[in-house]
């Protein structure tokens, strides 16, 4: 077994070298292992072609421990995590490649005893999972066969949803669904909410034909663009493969940034319920602005969404979320990050406004960089952080060490940090001004290729400093 596919809050590596079906039985049993008092356990898997088939060895193993499963098939992260919430089972696990199709992934939901949430296993406790598969542990056999259930949580999930939103005036709202799990889920739930919708690319496809189901790429979204501009809607969203994420399209067709997103959201949310935000290392001064502005208090968190649930259960916080699409709504949902609700979110937004791309071009800014991916090893990037998050500190800087380091300077802010799931060191910037976002990004740059970070000259190209 590579030890590496463990990482801190799921499991992830490439399908036939790390991943197998006999990895798939040896994590099943480890799961019923770890975790003896799980009876109800729901499955489900993305259109990955390899993900059927490592979702079916888990449910072999769970029906001859004699658990009751609770088979929801090809499904997206809200229905997953709905069923989970919504039925009170006691676990789940999700087979997903996300949008990387040589990879194959496993999402591991427990419910305690004694709590009234399901949770993701994360850190220590996938330790232990990973130290239980690598002895090959085994439990007991069932002293009878487990039962099967198939589930379509579909239309109540839509009932659930939908009796949350409130539109100001019906909506033109084209999806792009990537040929992932959210398939057309999404425009159903508008259609009963009496909007106009249409979708490209539900059909489900794991080879994913058309382009990759990352909403945070923007070249990914070009389709949807041109159909927002053709059909005169007005907005348009994009998920990612498992429905975790979604962008957003304007009625000029333009991709409205994270940035915003977590702005228009935050500001919706605490209007409705004052109370703690919750967000990730990335985000914007602007934001951390305008939340003080409205006497909000915020919290930095680690750029995951499992990291931002648990800061936001420790808060009572009434809106999380990351730049890379993730939000959360504690306030009048189950605590997870469901991409459909979101866009209903934004549409609520939509709705409100006359013309919705003049309000996003009215929103507060400052200059930002796109983000930078440093290609680092898995065994060296934390360590190089922690070289310069020490370094930083030893020598004066205001950082933040939350996630990485966010260097906070006097017009603006730098952050490196260890990406969670892939082998790369991320950057970002930002600056009050264009002149002052160039000054950070030199001066940050040569600080952390002095203590290791692997910046080379495209990365300059990248930024428009070469």
């Amino acid at each position: 077994m590579n030890p590496s596919i463990f990482r801190t809050y799921d499991i992830r590596g490439k399908y036939g070298e790390d991943i197998s079906q006999e990895f798939a039985f040896q994590l099943a049993h480890a799961f019923l292992v770890l975790y003896p008092h799980m009876k109800k356990i729901a499955v489900a898997h993305d259109p990955a072609p390899n993900s059927p088939v490592l979702a079916a060895v888990l449910k072999e193993v769970f029906l001859e421990q004699g658990r009751e499963v609770i088979d929801l098939g090809l499904a997206p992260d809200p229905l997953y995590y709905f069923s989970l919430f919504h039925y009170g089972y006691d676990g789940g696990i999700m087979v997903s490649s996300s949008h990387v199709i040589e990879f194959s992934g496993f999402t591991l939901t427990v419910r305690k005893p004694g709590s009234s949430y399901a949770e993701d296993v994360v850190e220590d406790e996938l330790e232990k999972i990973k130290g239980l598969v690598e002895v090959d542990a085994k439990g007991e056999i069932g002293k009878s066969q487990g039962s099967i259930t198939a589930l379509d949580p579909g239309k109540e999930y839509q009932e659930y949803v939908s009796s949350r939103i409130r539109f100001k005036r019906p909506l033109k709202i084209i999806f792009d669904c990537g040929n992932g799990a959210m398939g057309f889920l999404p425009e159903r739930v508008f259609k009963a909410l009496e909007c106009e919708a249409s979708t490209l690319y539900g059909e489900f496809d794991g080879t994913y034909p058309n382009h990759l189901p990352d909403p945070y790429i923007e070249e990914n979204l070009q389709a949807l663009k041109e159909a927002v501009l053709r059909e005169r809607a007005d907005a348009g969203f994009a998920y990612d493969a498992d429905g975790d994420r979604v962008a957003v399209i304007d009625n000029k067709g333009r991709v409205v940034s994270g940035d915003f997103c977590l702005l228009m959201l935050a500001l919706q949310a605490v209007e409705r319920k004052k109370g703690p935000v919750v967000h990730d290392m990335r985000v914007s001064q602007v934001f951390l602005d305008e939340m003080q502005k409205h006497g909000v208090q915020t919290y930095f968190a680690v750029s995951h969404h499992s990291a931002i649930i648990r800061k936001l259960r420790e808060v009572n916080g009434v809106f999380g979320g990351e730049v890379t699409l993730h939000f959360l709504f504690p306030a009048d949902y189950y605590l997870c990050d469901d991409a459909l609700l979101a866009s209903l979110k934004l549409a609520e937004i939509v709705s409100s406004k006359k013309d919705f791309a003049a309000f996003v071009d009215a929103l507060p800014r400052y200059q930002a960089s796109p983000e930078l991916f440093i290609a680092t090893p898995d065994g060296t990037k934390f360590v190089i952080i922690g070289k310069l998050t020490h370094y930083l500190k030893e020598h004066g800087y205001n950082v933040v060490d939350v996630d990485g380091a966010r260097i906070q300077f006097k017009n603006g802010w730098a952050l490196a940090r260890a990406a969670n799931t892939s082998p790369y060191i991320k950057c970002r910037f930002e600056g009050k001004t264009k002149e002052e976002l160039v000054k950070i990004e030199k001066e940050s740059l040569e600080l952390f290729k002095k203590l290791g970070v692997p910046i080379e000259q495209k990365h300059y190209t990248e930024l428009g400093l070469a």
